[in-house]
C-alpha cells in the first residue's frame, strides 16, 4: 500500500518537468460522461478493457494552491490521514480489503490536484471503487484517528529537508507567486500540529465537489466504470448541515480560534477581480499572478541547487508551450545517457560542465500549470563550484534568447518529438493528461503542430522570456553563490 506524496513536486530537477516538455493533448476519441451526482468520469479506450488488471484514478481539483493563508498544509494533511478513518469503513479495514484483494492504494498532491488511485485486479474494481469513495465522500476526523497519522507529516518534511532540490523548487514558486501557485505541497512547520478537523473538513466541502472530480478507468470500459461511481454522494450532499452555507457562501464560518468563530466571505470566482487583502480567502480563487523575486536557504550540506526562472506559459495553449517546448531543447534538458557528457548540442550542462571541473550539472526547465508557468534552467552540484558554474549558465541562458537560429530550431523541433514520443509511451502519462486537463494524446497531431512553429514564433518567445521577471532560489552551500542576475 504505497501513498506517494506528490507526482511533480517530489521529483529531481531530472523528472518530469526538468528533463522532458509536459505536452499537450486533443480530445479526440475520448468519451466523457458527466454523471447525476455532477462526476465526470472517462474510461481511456486505447488501453486494453480486456485487461486482468484495471485502475480508476480519481483527479480532484484540490491542490496546494487553493489553499488560504489559513489553511496551509491542509492538502498535506489530508494526504496523511486519508486512511485513518471513514464513516462506513475503519482505516484498518481500509487497508486489509484491499491489501487481500491484491489492490494497491495511492495517494498524490501536487499544486493543481490531489490524486486517489487504486488499482488491481479488474474484478475487485466495483469493491476498490466504493472504498475509494468512502475515502473522499464519506471522511471523519477525529482527534484520536488523526494524530497517530502525524508521524507521516514529520517524515515527509525531514526528507523534504534534506533534499536541496526540492527545496529550492518550493522556494522558487514561493518567490514567483508569493500566493495559490507560490503554497507549498508541504506543510509549513508552524502549521505543524496546528491544523485541525474542521480546517480540513471546509476545505474538503470547499473543493471535493461533483464538477471537481474527473474518474479516470483503465481496463474497464465506460458503463461498468459509470455504474460504479454512480453511487458516489459527494460532500455537498453528505454534510447536509452545511448545504445552506454552500449555496450561500456569504457569511460562511470557517473554523474556530479559541472562543471565537471567524466568518468567512467566499465570493463567487467569476466576481473576483482584485485582491483585498482584508479577505484573504479570495486568494485560492484568483489567477496565478507572477511576481519575480529570490529566496535563499543556506544547509549544512557541502552541495547546493540554483534555479533560475522566468515567466512560462500556461498548458491551454497548445502552440505557446510547444513553442516554449523548442527553446527548452535548445538550451539543452540535462545528461540523458547515464555517466554521459552530453555532446556539444546540449549548450547548458556542456558549458556547466567544463566551468565547473565536472562538479556541476546544468538543465533547463518547463513547467506548465492551468493560468501560468515557469521557464528557465537549474544548476546543482559542489557549493564550492557552484559560482563560476551559475555565472556560465546564465551566459549561455542569455546569449541563447538573444540569437535563436534557424538551425537550432530544426533540430530542436526533433528533439522536442522523441521528448514527447517517450512521454506518451507510458499509459501513467496518457491518465495524468486525461486526468488533469480532460483530453487524450494524440502524438501525431502534436508533431504536426511542432512542424508549423516557426523561427520567428521562437524568436517572439525568447524576447518574452528575455523581458520577464525574474526568479531564483538557492539552497545548499551557497555563501559565494550570485543568487539574482538580471538578464541585460
Amino acid at each position: 500500500m504505497s501513498l506517494n506524496f506528490s507526482r511533480s513536486a517530489l521529483r529531481c530537477l531530472k523528472g518530469r518537468h526538468y528533463g522532458t516538455l509536459a505536452p499537450l493533448a486533443r480530445a479526440e476519441n475520448l468519451k466523457l460522461t458527466t454523471l447525476g451526482n455532477k462526476i465526470n468520469v472517462t474510461s481511456v479506450d486505447n488501453i486494453n478493457t480486456n485487461s486482468s488488471i484495471g485502475q480508476v484514478s480519481i483527479f480532484l481539483k484540490a491542490g496546494s494552491r487553493y489553499e488560504s493563508p489559513y489553511q496551509l498544509g491542509v492538502t498535506h494533511y489530508l494526504r496523511a490521514t486519508s486512511l485513518s478513518n471513514t464513516m462506513p469503513f475503519s482505516g484498518f479495514k481500509l487497508v486489509k480489503n484491499i491489501d487481500e484483494a491484491g489492490g494497491n492504494l495511492s495517494i498524490q498532491t501536487t499544486r493543481e490536484h490531489m490524486i486517489y488511485t487504486v488499482e488491481g485486479p479488474s474484478s475487485q474494481l466495483e469493491s476498490f471503487v466504493k472504498y475509494l469513495g468512502a475515502i473522499l465522500t464519506k471522511p471523519t476526523f477525529e482527534k484520536w484517528h488523526m494524530e497517530p497519522c502525524e508521524w507521516r507529516i514529520h517524515e515527509d518534511l525531514a526528507q523534504y529537508k534534506a533534499n536541496n532540490d526540492q527545496m529550492a523548487f518550493e522556494d522558487l514558486h514561493r518567490a514567483a507567486y508569493r500566493y495559490n501557485l507560490g503554497n507549498s505541497v508541504y506543510c509549513p512547520d508552524s502549521m505543524v500540529g496546528s491544523v485541525d478537523a474542521d480546517m480540513m473538513r471546509y476545505f474538503m466541502i470547499d473543493h471535493f465537489r461533483g464538477e471537481d472530480m474527473m474518474v479516470v478507468g483503465t481496463g474497464v470500459n465506460q458503463g461498468l466504470l459509470e455504474k460504479y461511481c454512480e453511487p458516489m454522494e459527494t460532500l455537498d450532499q453528505n454534510y447536509e448541515e452545511v448545504l445552506d452555507l454552500l449555496q450561500n457562501p456569504q457569511g460562511r464560518v470557517s473554523f474556530d480560534y479559541g472562543e471565537t468563530d471567524v466568518a468567512i466571505t467566499v465570493p463567487d470566482k467569476n466576481e473576483v477581480e482584485i485582491v483585498d487583502m482584508d479577505d484573504i480567502f479570495k486568494i485560492p480563487r484568483l489567477p496565478a499572478k507572477y511576481y519575480g523575486g529570490e529566496l535563499r536557504t543556506r544547509t549544512k550540506t557541502p552541495d547546493a541547487t540554483f534555479i533560475f526562472a522566468k515567466e512560462g506559459v500556461s498548458y491551454n495553449n497548445e502552440k505557446d508551450v510547444l513553442t516554449s517546448g523548442i527553446l527548452q531543447m535548445i538550451l539543452g534538458t540535462g545528461i540523458q545517457v547515464k555517466y554521459g557528457s552530453g555532446g556539444g548540442s546540449n549548450k547548458l550542462s556542456t558549458a556547466v560542465a567544463e566551468a565547473s571541473n565536472k562538479k556541476c550539472s546544468a538543465s533547463s526547465f518547463n513547467i506548465n500549470y492551468s493560468d501560468s508557468g515557469l521557464f528557465g534552467y537549474s544548476v546543482r552540484g559542489s557549493g564550492m563550484d557552484m559560482r563560476n558554474a551559475v555565472e556560465t549558465a546564465n551566459k549561455v541562458f542569455t546569449q541563447t534568447v538573444k540569437d535563436v537560429t534557424a538551425k537550432d530550431v530544426e533540430n530542436a523541433k526533433n528533439k522536442l518529438k522523441s521528448a514527447y514520443a517517450f512521454y506518451a509511451e507510458k499509459d501513467a502519462n496518457l491518465i495524468f493528461e486525461v486526468g488533469a486537463k480532460g483530453k487524450a494524446l494524440d502524438t501525431n497531431a502534436v508533431f504536426k503542430s511542432i512542424d508549423k512553429i516557426s523561427q520567428q514564433d521562437v524568436v517572439k518567445f525568447a524576447d518574452k522570456v528575455r523581458t520577464s521577471p525574474s526568479t531564483a532560489s538557492a539552497v545548499g552551500n551557497i555563501m559565494n553563490t550570485p543568487v539574482l542576475q538580471e538578464l541585460e
